[in-house]
């Protein structure tokens, strides 16, 4: 599993394992995550929150 994030395009491509990589815009679109991470659920506008200057 791995995201590329695109923080000017606020945009996620995720490479989910075995699997087509996939895009993610919407904020409320929640991202593939490991299964090890168990009920973790991040959404598009949660990780770009979390990215805003200032935020790190």
């Amino acid at each position: 599993m791995g995201w590329l994030i695109d923080p000017t395009e606020k945009s996620v491509l995720a490479y989910p394992a075995n699997q087509q990589p996939r895009i993610f815009q919407e904020p409320d679109q929640v991202l593939p995550t490991p299964e090890f991470i168990g009920d973790f659920n991040l959404s598009v506008g949660e990780l770009f929150g979390w990215l805003k200057p200032g935020n790190i």
